[in-house]
Order: structure tokens, then C-alpha cells, then sequence
């Protein structure tokens, strides 16, 4: 068993109590970290230990000190409690705070207990009761946390899901359309490529036809006849005179 689940509810609750800061102008650590004071009764009553406790109630707060050897000195501030082992800071002290056991109760009540022996028996009534109820408490408080926690835990598997589905349906579109563009690019590279080949032999036809022109001129019979013009000029007509002498 460690050193935690072997602590006292009470003294764990208690330490609880004066380590919250919110607290210290009612109950609070003595400035040597060795005891602690109550300043204000009233006010513990009314604020502060209902919520540490299943009560309210200072005189039962007190009797459960006393049933841990706590001891009790008067002061001007307040009302003093110390024990060996409760000290500011040190939780690991804590486990070696032990109840008083029935022979302890008997000798140390003075003819209290005996006089009415059931008074110690309600006491440990009440604090096993005490117990059993911060057990049930906290047990249910595990449950609310792992409830929550499958809630969380289902939620964010949820999400991630989505989060797949998402992002496989993002990259499928990005595909086809990277793939449409590319159908698109080719299309017009092909097209590019048609008007080039087209524009090249509309080219060289011209060509041809600016050599078989040329080439028609210069053979010719008469280079000096343009037998494009209905009109002759002098020397034209004079060598088609000589020809026929």
C-alpha cells in the first residue's frame, strides 16, 4: 500500500483545507508551518468546511482532531492544533497520523467515556460513514471522468475520420482535375502542332510555285517579250518581223 492510500480521509481533507489559499484568513498555517490556527469559527462553520466535509459542524471538526492526538492551545488569534506529523508542505508525514485506539479513548477521556461508552462508538460510526461516503463520492466521480473521457475519445475519432474522409475526397478532385489539364494542354500543343505543319506546306507550295514561275520566265523564246502586255514595243516588233524572213 503507498504512502497516499494509507493517509487518513479526514487529514488528507484537512491539509486540503489549509493548503487552499482562499482560506487563510479563517484557517491557516501558524507562520512556523507547525500547527494551524482557527481564526474564525463562525465562518468555518458557514463556508468552509462543507466543503471538505459532510458537515458543517466545528465542535464534530474539533473531536476528530482530538481523536488523531491532535492537541489544542488557546491564543489571542484563535484557537491553536499541532500534532507531530501535520506540517505545512510535508503530505508524506501525513500517513503516520493514526486514530487513537479504544484503550487510548477509555484511558484519555477521563471518566468520559465511561460514563457513556457509546460516545466513542458513534464517533468511529461516523467517520466509517464518512469514509464509505468520500469512497461512493469519488468512485462516482471516476466514472463521470471515464464517461467523459470515452465521450471525448469518441468524438475526436469522429472528427479524425472526417478529417480522412476529407482529404482522400480532396486529393481524388485534385487528380481529375490535374488530369483535365493536362488533356487540355495536349489538345492545344496538338492543335499548335496542326497549324505549324499546315502553315509549313502552305509555305513551301508557295515556294513551288515562285520556282515554276521563275523558271517558266527564263525559258522563254523571246526574253525581251513580256507576253503578259497585249503591247509591243519597237524592238519587239521588228524581232518578230525577222522571224518570219
Amino acid at each position: 500500500m503507498n504512502a497516499k492510500s494509507s493517509i487518513p480521509t479526514f487529514i488528507l481533507k484537512t491539509f486540503q483545507m489549509l493548503e487552499d489559499q482562499k482560506n487563510t484568513n479563517v484557517i491557516s498555517w501558524t507562520s512556523q508551518g507547525t500547527a494551524f490556527i482557527v481564526y474564525n469559527q463562525i465562518l468555518l462553520e458557514k463556508e468552509i468546511l462543507q466543503n471538505f466535509f459532510k458537515h458543517s459542524n466545528y465542535s464534530s471538526f474539533v473531536r476528530q482532531l482530538n481523536l488523531y492526538n491532535f492537541k489544542k492551545v488557546k491564543s489571542k488569534e484563535g484557537q491553536i492544533f499541532k500534532h507531530k506529523c501535520f506540517r505545512k508542505g510535508l503530505k508524506s508525514m501525513l500517513q503516520f497520523i493514526k486514530r487513537k485506539n479504544q484503550d487510548d479513548l477509555v484511558v484519555g477521556s477521563n471518566n468520559t467515556a465511561l460514563e457513556d461508552p457509546t460516545i466513542n462508538v458513534k464517533e468511529e460510526q461516523n467517520l466509517f460513514k464518512e469514509c464509505a461516503i468520500d469512497i461512493k463520492e469519488t468512485n462516482n466521480k471516476l466514472k463521470e471522468d471515464m464517461k467523459l473521457l470515452q465521450e471525448t475519445s469518441s468524438y475526436l475519432i469522429d472528427q479524425m475520420q472526417n478529417l480522412n474522409h476529407f482529404v482522400y475526397n480532396q486529393s481524388v478532385d485534385i487528380e481529375v482535375k490535374f488530369k483535365q489539364v493536362g488533356q487540355m494542354l495536349h489538345a492545344i500543343n496538338e492543335e499548335l502542332r496542326q497549324e505549324n505543319k499546315s502553315e509549313t506546306q502552305t509555305n513551301k507550295f508557295l515556294d513551288k510555285k515562285e520556282e515554276s514561275f521563275q523558271e517558266s520566265k527564263v525559258g522563254s523564246p523571246n526574253p525581251y517579250v513580256d507576253y503578259n502586255s497585249t503591247a509591243l514595243n519597237p524592238l519587239d516588233y521588228e524581232y518578230f518581223i525577222d522571224s518570219f524572213l
